[in-house]
C-alpha cells in the first residue's frame, strides 16, 4: 500500500497572499526564500513543496497582484461613462492601494523587479510587459472616450495614456517614499486637469 503523503500545515492561497507582501515589501532581489519561509510561518520543505523555487513563486505572486489591478483601477476605467469619472476613480483606486494599511506602501508591478541581476532578467521583462497592458488599458479608454465625443479633436489617446502611467508610476514610488494619502490625492486632483482639458 502507497503512504500517504505529510498533510500541508498551512493553508496555500493564505501562504502566496503573505509571499506576495513580502516580495511587495522587499522586492525579488531583496526577498530570501528564508524571508518567505519565516513570514509563512512553516518549515521549508512544505514551502518548496506548495510553490517550487523562488522563481516560480514570485512569477505567482505576480499573477495575484495582477488580479488585484484588474479588480481595482483596471475595472474602474470602465465603470464610469464619464472619461473623467474613469480617470479619476481608477488614479484613485491605486492611491487606496499604495497606501492601505494591508500592504506596504507601493506597487508590485511598479517597483519588486527593477533591478534584478542578468540571471533574473525574466522577471524584469514579464513586469515591463504588465505595465505595457496596463498603459494600453488605459490609452483604450481615451480612444473609447474620443469615439464617444466626450474629448476635443486633438486629443491624443497615446499621449494621454503614457502620461497617465507615468503619473501612476510616480504615485507608486512617491508612496513608497512615505508620502500619505491625503498628499497623493491631491496631486491626483492636480494630475486630473489634464483630462479637463480634453473634455468638450
Amino acid at each position: 500500500m502507497a503512504s500517504v503523503g505529510r498533510p500541508r500545515t498551512f493553508d496555500r492561497d493564505d501562504a502566496l497572499n503573505k509571499a506576495m507582501l513580502i516580495f511587495w515589501e522587499k522586492g525579488y532581489e531583496g526577498t530570501t526564500m528564508t524571508d518567505i519561509i519565516n513570514v509563512i510561518g512553516t518549515k521549508a520543505p512544505s514551502v518548496y513543496a506548495a510553490f517550487g523555487n523562488k522563481d516560480k513563486l514570485f512569477n505567482e505572486v505576480v499573477n495575484l497582484y495582477a488580479e488585484i489591478l484588474k479588480a481595482g483601477p483596471l475595472k474602474a476605467l470602465n465603470d464610469h461613462s464619464s472619461i473623467y469619472d474613469a480617470i479619476r476613480s481608477s488614479l484613485y483606486s491605486n492611491v487606496e492601494i499604495f497606501t492601505s494599511s494591508n500592504n506596504p506602501c507601493s506597487c508590485l508591478i511598479m517597483t519588486a523587479a527593477n533591478n534584478c541581476s542578468p540571471e533574473h532578467s525574466e522577471h524584469m521583462s514579464n513586469l515591463k510587459n504588465l505595465r505595457t497592458n496596463y498603459k494600453r488599458a488605459i490609452e483604450v479608454r481615451f480612444q473609447q472616450a474620443v469615439a464617444d465625443g466626450q474629448l476635443i479633436s486633438s486629443a491624443n489617446p497615446q499621449t494621454l495614456a503614457e502620461y497617465y502611467m507615468t503619473f501612476v508610476h510616480g504615485l507608486a514610488l512617491r508612496a513608497k517614499d512615505g508620502v500619505n494619502k491625503s498628499e497623493l490625492l491631491t496631486s491626483t486632483d492636480y494630475a486630473l486637469v489634464t483630462v479637463k482639458l480634453m473634455l468638450k
